[in-house]
C-alpha cells in the first residue's frame, strides 16, 4: 500500500476547493487512479464553506454556557458555541468539553481554534455525508475511474490512551466496516464481536502525512489498499449508546461512585 500527500494552497473561506484540489492533483503531475482513496481533513472543507467564526461576534452567551466555562476554565464565547453545535454535553476536564455532535462524540464540538487566526475558530463541516457523496461523484467522473474512495479524516483521543488518532467522519464509495462475526480463527473457534474498522484504520494510516500544523498537506492518496469498492455501503461506523462498551461501562462506573458518595454522606 502506497500513500502520498497533496500540498494545498492556503485554503481561505468560501474557496472553491474541489476544484482548487483537481487542479493541484494535476499540478504535481498526478491522477488518481482505480482503487485510490482520498482522504481529506476535515478543517479544509469547514474552511471552504465558510464555517470560520470570530469569537469577538460572539455576542449572547447563555447561562449555561457561562456555567461550563467557568467549571472548565474556558472562553465562554466559545463554550457557547460548543454548546450550539451539540445535540448533548456529556461533561468535561479542563479546557476540554466532550459533545456528542450528529452521531459521535468529540471533545469542543469539533470546534477548532490552531490555523484558524486571531480569536477565530474553525466548527465542523455542514453536511457531511451529502459532501462526501458529491466529492466522491466530483472526482470520479473528472479522472474518469469507477472504484473510488473518498473520506473525510479528524482526529480523536482514545480512553486510557495519550494523543490523537485518525478517525473517519464521513466515507463515500466503499465498505468502512467489515464485519468478520462467523468467520473462524487461527484455530477453528467462530469471532463473536470482531468488526475492522476499515475507514478509520486507513485515517489513522493517513494521519502521519495530513498536515496537522503548518505542512499545508489537508490530502492523502491511498494506493493499493485492500478494500471493497461499492456505491451501496451496508454498514455504516456509528454505533447506539446503548450497544457501545465505553458508553455503557463509564456510565455504570459513574452511576456506582455518584451512590458510593451519597453511602458516605
Amino acid at each position: 500500500m502506497k500513500l502520498f500527500s497533496i500540498r494545498l494552497p492556503l485554503i481561505k473561506e468560501n474557496d472553491p476547493l474541489l476544484r482548487i484540489l483537481i487542479e493541484q492533483i494535476k499540478r504535481e503531475g498526478e491522477s488518481l487512479k482505480e482503487g485510490d482513496v482520498i482522504v481529506i481533513a476535515e478543517k479544509v472543507i469547514a474552511t471552504s464553506q465558510g464555517r470560520v467564526r470570530n469569537l469577538s461576534d460572539v455576542k449572547n452567551i447563555s447561562d449555561k454556557a457561562k456555567d461550563l466555562a467557568n467549571k472548565y476554565d474556558m472562553d465562554e464565547k466559545y463554550v457557547e458555541l460548543i454548546l450550539e453545535e451539540s445535540s448533548m454535553i456529556l461533561g468535561g476536564l479542563t479546557h476540554v468539553i466532550l459533545a456528542k455532535v450528529n452521531d459521535f462524540l468529540i471533545a469542543n464540538a469539533g470546534i477548532d481554534q490552531s490555523n484558524a487566526g486571531p480569536n477565530k475558530v474553525i466548527l465542523l463541516p455542514e453536511n457531511l455525508n451529502q459532501v462526501v457523496w458529491e466529492y466522491w461523484r466530483d472526482l470520479r467522473k473528472e479522472f474518469k475511474i469507477k472504484n473510488l474512495g473518498v473520506i473525510i479524516a479528524d482526529s480523536r483521543v482514545q480512553p486510557l490512551r495519550k494523543g490523537t488518532i485518525g478517525i473517519a467522519i464521513a466515507t463515500a464509495g466503499f465498505e468502512p466496516i467489515e464485519d468478520l462475526r462467523g468467520h473462524p480463527d487461527l484455530f477453528n473457534r467462530p469471532l463473536e464481536i470482531t468488526m475492522r474498522a476499515i475507514a478509520d484504520d486507513l485515517t489513522s494510516a493517513a494521519q502521519f502525512l495530513l498536515g496537522e500544523t503548518d505542512q499545508q498537506t489537508p490530502v492523502v492518496i491511498i494506493r493499493g489498499s485492500n478494500i471493497e469498492f461499492t456505491e451501496n455501503p451496508q454498514l455504516t461506523t456509528e454505533m447506539p449508546p446503548e450497544e457501545c462498551l465505553y458508553m455503557n461501562i463509564f456510565s455504570k462506573y459513574l452511576l456506582k461512585k455518584k451512590e458510593d458518595s451519597i453511602d458516605k454522606i
